[in-house]
């Protein structure tokens, strides 16, 4: 139990008296479990062990494994994936590709072994695609709201499917699959030759003779 309770082998090891596991602490259990034997090997036991919780507190939070993982998931995202307001649409895009390739080259094997366990747990796939997915894009829609409250882009831009793939998608192809650094000269070219002109693209703008 929290609060330095002892616990049984099946729940854990005992805890220091008057110690507790913080959500932070805990999540950072999961993900270093994560890294270390994957998904389907990772036990809410092993968790409650290291953690020095029992097991009881973590059902009394989360159902099951899959609950648990995308709580860690989402907490990871949303406070790493938090770049400045640089005060301009091209400042602010470039600081999101830094904290992107930042997150990429950071947890690479988790994405890596998270995308395998995805294609055999329809329960992890689902929850990670409803909650971990959209707190992704948290950080994204607010510089498109506050580029749009500047007036560098239209207000619908922030609903253009393309650029919420396309950000993430060409940063993790040139890290993952080509094993090229996503330096700042790439991070640049993205924002200048793609994502800025989809953003600014207008449908109904005629073509040229």
């Amino acid at each position: 139990m929290l609060g330095g309770q002892q616990v049984g082998a099946g729940g854990g090891v005992p805890a220091a008296r008057g110690a507790r596991c913080s959500d932070s602490d805990l999540f950072t259990v999961v993900i270093d479990l994560l890294r270390e034997v994957g998904f389907d090997r990772m036990t809410i036991d092993a968790v409650a062990a290291r953690a020095h919780v029992s097991k009881a507190t973590i059902y009394r939070r989360w159902d099951g494994k899959a609950e648990l993982v995308v709580a860690a998931l989402r907490d990871r995202h949303v406070a790493v994936h938090n770049p400045p307001d640089t005060g301009s649409l091209r400042g602010d895009l470039i600081e999101l590709l830094r904290a992107t390739a930042a997150i990429c080259v950071a947890d690479c094997d988790l994405m890596q072994a998270l995308t395998f366990a995805m294609r055999t747990n329809p329960e992890l796939e689902r929850l990670v695609r409803h909650q971990v997915l959209p707190a992704g894009r948290v950080a994204s829609t607010a510089i498109l709201v506050r580029a749009a409250a500047r007036g560098e882009i239209p207000p619908e831009a922030g609903e253009r499917e393309l650029f919420h793939d396309l950000a993430p998608a060409l940063t993790l192809s040139r890290i993952v699959a080509h094993g090229l650094p996503a330096d700042d000269a790439f991070l640049t070219q993205v924002v200048d030759q793609v994502l800025i002109p989809v953003l600014r693209y207008h449908a109904d703008r005629p073509s040229r003779a």
